[in-house]
C-alpha cells in the first residue's frame, strides 16, 4: 500500500501546472485585440483515458484536473431543439442504430453514453461545470447553426457569457455575435474555400478592422511566408489540429502562438 502511494504522489508532482505549462511548447503572447492569455488549446474537450475527441465530461474533468484552462468543445442541435455537447451524429459515438447523421432527440441524448462508456452534457451543464471554474474559457465549435447556438448560449448561459470564446467562420458572422455581447472571438478559417484562405491580406485586413482574440487555420497552411503574412495584423496566430512534439516546435519557431491539440501536452506523440 506505501509503494501505491508513492507511485500516486510521483505522478501527481509530475502533472504541469498552468502557469508552468503555458511556457512548454507555445509562447504566450499579448496582443491589443486579446486579453486572454489562449496558447494551448484542448480539442474536443481533451482526453477521456485513451480516448480523445469525446467532448464528455470525463475529458473536461481530466482537461482542468491537469491543468488545461481553454477548452474547445463541439456543439449541436438535438432534433428538438437543445444544444450539447457532440462532435457529431454519426453512429461512432452512439451505439443505437440510428443512420448517421440522424440527431438523436435531448431524451435519447442523456440516456446514451459517448462510446458506450462516457457521459454526455447538455450546454447547460457544460455552463454550470465553467461557472465552478471561474479561470477556465470554452471555445465553441458549432459546425450546424453557428449563429443560433451562439444565440442559444447567450440566451441560456448568459452568466458565464464572458468565458464563452466563440468561434466564427466567416467574416460576415463577426457582427451579430459581437451584438449577442461575446468579447473574445475567434476567427477559424477551415470552412473557407482554399481561395480565400490563401487571401491573406483579405483575412489581415479584417483582423485589423475588427477586434480578435485569435485567428486559427490549418497547421498545413503555416509556411514561413503565410504565417510572416498574418503575423503583420498583430493578432494572436493558433493551428489545429497539432498531434507531434516536433511539429509543435516548428510552429512555435515559425511564430505560431498557440496550438489545438487531442491530447494533453504531456502526451503528445
Amino acid at each position: 500500500m506505501n509503494i501505491l502511494k508513492s507511485i500516486r504522489k510521483n505522478i501527481k508532482s509530475r502533472i504541469i501546472p498552468a502557469a508552468a505549462a503555458a511556457s512548454v511548447l507555445m509562447c504566450t503572447v499579448s496582443y491589443a485585440g486579446s486579453a486572454v492569455q489562449l496558447d494551448y488549446v484542448v480539442h474536443a474537450g481533451g482526453q477521456a483515458g485513451y480516448e480523445t475527441g469525446t467532448n464528455s465530461l470525463e475529458a473536461i474533468n481530466s482537461s482542468f484536473d491537469c491543468g488545461y484552462r481553454y477548452i474547445e468543445m463541439d456543439l449541436n442541435f438535438t432534433s428538438d431543439g437543445r444544444l450539447v455537447c457532440v462532435h457529431d451524429w454519426d453512429t461512432d459515438y452512439f451505439k443505437m442504430g440510428k443512420p448517421a447523421g440522424v440527431a438523436l432527440s435531448l431524451e435519447e441524448f442523456k440516456n446514451e453514453k459517448i462510446l458506450g462508456k462516457f457521459t454526455p452534457m447538455t450546454v447547460e451543464e457544460l455552463a454550470k461545470w465553467l461557472y465552478e471554474r471561474p479561470d477556465t474559457y470554452v471555445i465553441t465549435d458549432i459546425k450546424e447553426n453557428n449563429i443560433a447556438g451562439l444565440k442559444y448560449i447567450a440566451e441560456n448561459c448568459a452568466y458565464i457569457k464572458e468565458r464563452i470564446m466563440p468561434q466564427i467562420y466567416s467574416e460576415g458572422e463577426y457582427a451579430a455575435v459581437k451584438d449577442m455581447g461575446y468579447t473574445n472571438i475567434i476567427y477559424t478559417l477551415y470552412k473557407l474555400s482554399y481561395s480565400d484562405k490563401m487571401n491573406t491580406d483579405k483575412i489581415a485586413g479584417f483582423a485589423k478592422s475588427h477586434e480578435l482574440a485569435a485567428i486559427v487555420f490549418s497547421s498545413e497552411l503555416a509556411s514561413d511566408s503565410y504565417v510572416k503574412k498574418l503575423k503583420a495584423c498583430q493578432t494572436k496566430l493558433m493551428t489545429h489540429t497539432v498531434n507531434s512534439r516536433t511539429e509543435a516546435e516548428r510552429l512555435k519557431n515559425m511564430g505560431i502562438d498557440g496550438i489545438y491539440s487531442d491530447y494533453l501536452k504531456e502526451n503528445l506523440k
